[in-house]
């Protein structure tokens, strides 16, 4: 789940009408990355780095702005740089206090990855790319992310993790894909957020000079007959997505929820420019304003709510100390899964990745991992300082369901370092120390 930024409104070439920021029918329950997350970690991060045995020199504030001394370097001389070194990796887990829920593995596993095998037969008739599906092992995320879900609740999710790292990796890496031509990717994006919105029972996109009461009207009026064809038979995957999630909620949540979906595709496209361009971030800041969003954390906001068989209300949704609460999230896992993905990234001529990035600036790769796991350690007691104000804030009636929620949140957080670990998508399994650390050959 790659990666870069630019400060303005970004129109694709070939489709000047598909804008990059959300159009003001969306601007309600869209969640713009706040730069005071970035901004108070540079500011309140403590000057000292994570121990490692030659980071003593700089303090963390200047490795994480400083420009690069080094001129223009091409993504691909960056990753000759880094090809066959060793990073050391801390073990992740024990950065997260007790009151954090890991190992746990939902009892349905085996037969979620049985479904997920006759969904991959189905709807990938080349053989290369069922044997990489195959390999990623979708159950196994999803099992770790949902521990304790029920097999509706696990299936459902299942379901849209699925989607989303087919979805991602079509337009990140897949040989043949629409990954390599931005015109083709373009429509292929379009094509994508019509369908996904009509699997999700939503009405048509509205124009832009649609009123405020037009589109509340919209949520409850029924949806006009539009039926957008699937892109691809990947992609179908979402269609019994989007039907279960129909039953199970209303049309607000599904609103808000596929305005994060929206946020995700089209900060793809960012990525993807800057990707084929060659460009590397200027600094980790810009690069993590679009990370934010092709993460696609963001989303999860509304899927774990989907898996624990539980809805917060609307005004805690989206009130600002949970939207906090989400940022926070967001921070972590991409900083967990940027450390662990690091070499199948480079592999696959990506340096949209906070390591190489930060490497980039002139840093060495042991302080680059020490000012990454120092970030780590701020946003876990702020994301724990959040979460408390998040459960005073609740009703008596909502709080017990809060909690639960906030415990499935940091549950998905230690589960994307299991899943990063052990699973064959990143090539890590070999590289463990008995303390649990990792020494990872790039």
């Amino acid at each position: 789940m790659s990666r870069t930024v630019t400060k303005s409104t970004r129109r694709c070439s070939y489709h000047p009408c598909f804008l990059i920021d959300p159009p003001p029918s969306l601007i309600f329950f869209s969640h713009q990355p706040r730069g005071s997350v970035w901004s108070r970690l540079l500011v309140t991060m403590s000057p000292q780095e994570y121990p490692t045995p030659k980071n003593k020199a700089k303090g963390v504030e200047h490795l994480l702005v400083s420009p690069s001394n080094n001129g223009p370097e091409s993504s691909a001389a960056l990753i000759a740089k880094l090809k066959g070194q060793t990073m050391h990796v801390p073990d992740m887990l024990s950065c997260f206090p007790a009151c954090w829920p890991s190992g746990g593995r939902n009892k349905y596993y085996k037969r979620l990855k049985a479904r997920f095998d006759e969904i991959i037969e189905a709807v990938f008739p080349d053989e290369e790319m069922r044997k990489r599906a195959f390999r990623n092992d979708f159950a196994f995320f999803t099992s770790v992310w949902f521990p304790d879900a029920d097999w509706d609740q696990l299936y459902t999710v299942g379901l849209f993790s699925f989607w989303l790292f087919y979805c991602d990796d079509a337009m990140d890496e897949d040989p043949g894909s629409v990954s390599q031509d931005l015109a083709t990717s373009c429509q292929y994006r379009k094509q994508v957020l019509d369908y996904t919105r009509w699997c999700l029972g939503l009405d048509p996109p509205s124009p832009p000079s649609a009123g405020i009461l037009s589109r509340v009207a919209s949520w409850f009026l029924p949806a006009p007959k539009w039926n957008p064809p699937a892109p691809n038979l990947p992609n179908t995957v979402f269609k019994e997505f989007g039907e279960r999630v129909q039953v199970s909620t209303s049309k607000v949540f599904r609103e808000m929820f596929y305005a994060e979906i929206k946020q995700y595709i089209d900060h793809c496209e960012i990525e993807q420019t800057d990707r084929l361009s060659g460009k590397i971030s200027d600094d980790l800041e810009s690069y993590m304003q679009v990370r934010h969003h092709t993460s696609a954390v963001r989303a999860y906001g509304y899927i774990t709510q989907l898996g624990a068989g539980m809805r917060l209300s609307v005004w805690m949704t989206k009130s600002p100390k949970m939207q906090q609460l989400w940022d926070e999230m967001t921070v972590l896992i991409i900083i967990t899964n940027d450390i662990l993905s690091a070499k199948k990234e480079l592999a696959g001529g990506c340096v949209h990745n906070a390591v190489p990035v930060m490497y980039h600036q002139g840093q060495p790769l042991d302080m680059v991992i020490g000012a990454l796991m120092n970030k780590l350690d701020v946003c876990r007691k702020v994301f724990d300082e959040t979460a408390e104000r998040v459960t005073n804030s609740a009703s008596k009636k909502e709080m017990n369901e809060v909690q639960r929620y906030i415990d499935g949140l940091r549950t998905n957080v230690t589960g994307t370092v299991e899943f990063c670990k052990l699973a064959q998508r990143y090539h890590n399994e070999k590289y463990f120390n008995e303390d649990g650390s990792m020494d990872i050959v790039l």
